[in-house]
């Protein structure tokens, strides 16, 4: 198995999930390969692949003449591998693996990509009270939702879950930002499923900008950012999806430029004992899965990665707590929620007053 395909197989079931609830809904969606008048539109390029576990896709349109989209192409799968390198649990000897394997209060020179999503998934767990947290690895895996571990899903003991508690906590990650280093003070393990596939998007389209691209969507296992314009010369178009098992539907239609965005869910990864629902989505503080009735949290970001992590975050956090930090940081959050009040499967809809300006567009 190559580099790029190793990293990250663990997103569709631990914690971290990042249900794809968001897809083009312009021209650019699969519909536009048949749909479309080239001769009317200009030039326009779709370059996809297999990264992180997942697919990639990016868009061009109106590309510099000198811009070659294979030599493109190859750069793009050159950056996603290097980020592999240092964030990939998958790879033996990647950055995060050396530390994960590392001492206690031994410190780490770390490459500046991989000290940048720490000190934000950092700033990100204190904003949250630990609600986010890129140690809960064991946790999730005590809880049956880790790779592999799916056989063990049930209710562990007390016993156990007290001594798995006392393995996870993201204060025990310690930064050195002045030598780019890392060192822990108990033996906890990291894991940045949740915020690295947004801040491999953010790469990409730095990369692509440097190339003077500037209309552009760049999306990785439903993580978004977009740049300038559609094929129509109009603000890129992106649907929330219905979370709903049984069709795609759309939930709200945002339209985007110059802007990330990004879904957490918790409907499609959990599991039933005694007739109690328990979510993939653990609580880092109560160390349980949230008792709450968001079914799916979306962020509007200027970069992904604070999408990506933000929607983790603001879904294990729950409806109440959670709009009061989108308030108060000015997030761009929209909630779907499960209708308590009724007896079939049906929804309602908050967002924080940073999402009001994407309602009427």
């Amino acid at each position: 198995m190559s580099l790029i395909n190793r990293l990250f197989i663990r997103i569709k079931t631990r914690l971290f999930l990042k249900a794809s609830f968001l897809f083009v809904v312009s021209l650019f969606s699969l519909t536009f390969l048949v749909s479309c008048n080239q001769n009317a539109s200009p030039p326009f390029f779709l370059l996809t692949g297999q990264t992180m576990g997942t697919s990639y896709n990016v868009t061009v349109v109106s590309p510099p003449d000198n811009v070659d989209k294979y030599e493109l192409q190859i750069n793009i799968d050159k950056l996603l591998i290097a980020i592999n390198q240092q964030m990939s649990t998958y790879i033996a000897d990647s950055e995060i693996s050396k530390f994960n394997q590392s001492p206690v209060n031994t410190w780490q020179r770390i490459p500046s990509d991989f000290f940048t999503v720490l000190e934000l998934s950092q700033h990100i767990s204190a904003l949250t009270n630990g609600r986010f947290d890129i140690t809960i690895g064991p946790l999730v895996d005590l809880w049956g939702f880790g790779a592999g571990s799916e056989k063990d899903q049930k209710i562990p003991d007390s016993d156990m879950l007290e001594i798995t508690r006392s393995k996870v906590g993201w204060k025990n990650l310690v930064l050195d930002k002045e030598n780019s280093s890392i060192k822990k003070l108990k033996p906890i393990r990291i894991d940045l499923s949740a915020i690295a596939k947004g801040y491999a998007v953010d790469k990409v389209s730095e990369l692509l900008s440097s190339t003077k691209i500037d209309h552009y969507l760049v999306e990785i296992g439903g993580e978004v950012k977009v740049k300038g314009f559609n094929k129509e010369n109009k603000l890129w178009r992106l649907g929330i999806e219905v979370p709903s098992l049984l069709q795609k539907s759309v939930q709200r239609v945002v339209q985007l430029s110059d802007q990330a965005i990004a879904t957490s869910g918790d409907y499609r990864n959990y599991f039933e004992e005694n007739g109690v629902r328990f979510s993939h989505t653990i609580d880092p503080v109560s160390s349980t899965p949230v008792k709450h009735n968001i079914a799916s949290v979306s962020i509007i970001a200027d970069t992904a990665a604070k999408a990506d992590a933000f929607a983790t975050a603001l879904n294990v956090l729950g409806e109440k707590a959670a709009l009061e930090l989108s308030d108060r940081e000015n997030i761009a959050a929209y909630f779907i929620l499960y209708d308590n009040e009724n007896s079939d499967i049906t929804y309602r809809v908050v967002h924080s007053k940073a999402f009001i300006p994407f309602l009427n567009n």
